[in-house]
């Protein structure tokens, strides 16, 4: 086969004759290069510059370079000039002097010649440049006295019907290579080095890497759009009155519960959206505000009808307790919704189930499995929903930091996913001598001048609670960048839990605490992956800790590997090493 570019899968908006040609080229031997549909510009003193486009240029290293023009459908010649018929409209259009296919590839010869001389001087009397012509719809070979006196010229280098249909593919381009190979008094000597710059400089060999700081919306964009798409999930689910949509982190299930509480309100009814964590539930309300939908978690329910207090709701027994003994007049909610089902208790969700069924209402319950904290059994009233949906596509999290969320637990990424590509996801090690806030600091402000994130788009998360996570409680600033307890802000970098910020996403995270427990325990395996699946576009994870700790961690991952310490670790993460000191 030969090497084509650019390689076509799609032939939609391709002329036949030219898709006919493109498939015929594309079988050639392994020992050919083409190049279809090449643009170059054309400047003149006195006019703008012009663009011209050649079908297809094709490249052998021992024979040289053929311009090759098409030309499709069926062909007149009337007093010199060429007319081309469309085989279905009977329309006819009379080209230009310098249209015809022969005069395309003619001038596209002189800019390739010139193109070789500024590579290398004189390199176009070493690899000759030639013209050719095809009609591929049409058997040409009988009227060669019809044709113009430059094409009589050259005939042997005009191709028909008969010649894109010879089983011998080579030997039609071989043919026309030696025609014009008679014609010189050199012969092709080029080097291999050679011969690749010309391909290089033909098809633009090079490697555009979009700067960290314009992908940023560009993800969010993308990003955007993967979820639009799954929202289609809701025009089948809207015909349902109980169901269960079960998804990994980052396949936008607190997004398409949003919507389908906005699409029940937007018909007048009073929807319940409850969701488990305080930040989340926040942010719904700051974000999500809907007329018709109340945002609130189980407490917040439970304190609207029935003040508490918040020691009771605490014991699981006293707080189905307390909301059996609410009415279900007194609720007056049609639809409910609830996100983060696996947060909830099996008797929670039955007595919203009853009640839903009470109220001939919906109840959609979205959950991630993989997110239940501790190992259990599936939940009873998953394995009783009448209607189980699961989200495969992932639109939050670039296919790296999936990648790193999902071997944490486990799971395979799965390869034939298209998933949206971005940064490889980093690891730093900060030995007990140094400073760790300095050394975060020296991260975070890396972040903010290599990818122009701001305070906002930046959280850091500890996989232990606030009380036993190296940074103080009473701690107001990571080295001179302020830091926030309680929500989002412009002012400073949000640090909380990876617990308390399940359901909520940010473009930067910097996940600290990691111990060997989190390779270990089930549990905590879960609460990494939950945190590391928070962040949409950079994640990085903050090692700090002695070299016994790195050893115990990397015994966690693997301890009969014969791997090192860091080459366990970075293949358990997927991640890169970040050196902070040269930062």
């Amino acid at each position: 086969m030969a090497k084509i570019f650019p390689e076509l899968k799609d032939f939609t908006n391709i002329p036949y004759a030219e898709k006919l040609v493109y498939e015929f080229l594309k079988n050639l031997g392994d020992e050919f290069t083409v190049f279809y549909s090449v643009q170059w510009c054309n400047s003149y003193r006195k006019w703008n510059t012009t663009w011209k486009e050649n079908d297809f240029l094709i490249l052998h290293k021992k024979r040289g370079i053929l311009v090759l023009e098409i030309k499709g459908g069926d062909i007149q010649i009337e007093n010199g000039e060429f007319c081309q018929i469309n085989t279905f409209t009977k329309e006819k259009r009379i080209l230009r002097f310098d249209k015809d296919p022969l005069s395309q590839a003619i001038y596209g010869t002189y800019h390739y010649r010139g193109l070789l001389d500024r590579i290398q001087k004189n390199l176009s009397k070493r690899f000759p440049v030639e013209a050719a012509a095809g009609f591929p719809s049409c058997e040409v070979k009988s009227q060669k006295k019809n044709f113009p006196d430059k094409y009589q010229n050259v005939f042997e280098a005009v191709l028909d019907y008969e010649d894109f249909n010879k089983k011998e593919k080579e030997e039609t381009i071989y043919d026309v290579f030696e025609f014009y190979e008679r014609r010189h008094e050199e012969k092709v000597d080029i080097t291999d080095r050679e011969y690749r710059k010309i391909v290089n400089c033909i098809g633009g060999d090079l490697n555009l890497t979009a700067v960290p700081s314009a992908r940023k919306e560009e993800l969010d964009y993308v990003f955007l759009q993967l979820t639009q798409e799954q929202m289609g999930l809701l025009d089948y689910i809207s015909e349902q009155k109980y169901a269960t949509i079960q998804g990994i982190a980052g396949t936008g299930k607190t997004l398409i519960a949003q919507e389908a509480a906005k699409r029940f309100a937007a018909e007048g009814r009073k929807v319940l959206f409850l969701c488990y964590t305080l930040f989340l539930n926040f942010h719904l309300r700051e974000f999500s505000s809907c007329e018709n939908v109340d945002y609130l978690n189980l407490h917040q329910l439970i304190g609207q009808y029935r003040p508490r207090r918040q020691d009771d709701l605490l014991n699981n027994e006293k707080r189905m307790e307390v909301l059996w003994n609410i009415e279900w007049d007194e609720l007056d909610y049609d639809d409910i919704i609830i996100d983060e089902g696996q947060d909830f208790q099996n008797e929670e969700i039955e007595y919203f189930k009853e009640y839903a069924k009470n109220k001939k209402g919906s109840l959609f319950i979205f959950y991630d499995k993989n997110q239940l904290l501790m190992p259990q059994e599936m939940p009873e009233w998953i394995e009783k929903s009448e209607c189980r949906l699961v989200l495969n596509k992932n639109c939050r999290n670039t296919k790296e930091i999936a990648n790193s969320s999902y071997n944490v637990i486990g799971i395979s990424l799965d390869k034939k996913e298209n998933m949206v590509q971005g940064p490889e996801p980093t690891i730093s090690f900060v030995e007990k001598d140094k400073d760790p806030f300095l050394e975060m600091e020296k991260l975070i402000r890396f972040l903010m001048k290599e990818y122009t994130y701001k305070y906002s788009d930046i959280v850091i998360l500890s996989l232990h609670s606030e009380e036993k996570s190296f940074v103080p409680k009473d701690l107001e600033k990571i080295g001179e960048i302020p830091i926030s307890r309680k929500k989002r802000s412009d002012s400073a970098v949000w640090f909380t839990t990876a617990f308390k910020f399940k359901g909520l996403e940010s473009r930067a995270v910097i996940i600290i605490d990691i111990g060997e427990e989190h390779f270990a325990d089930e549990s905590m395996k879960r609460r990494f992956y939950v945190g590391c699946s928070r962040a949409t576009q950079y994640l990085h994870l903050f090692f700090y800790g002695d070299k016994q700790k790195k050893q115990a961690i990397a015994d966690a991952i693997n301890k009969e590997s014969n791997c090192g310490v860091m080459g366990r670790i970075l293949m358990r993460t997927r991640t890169k090493p970040l050196d902070l000191d040269n930062l």
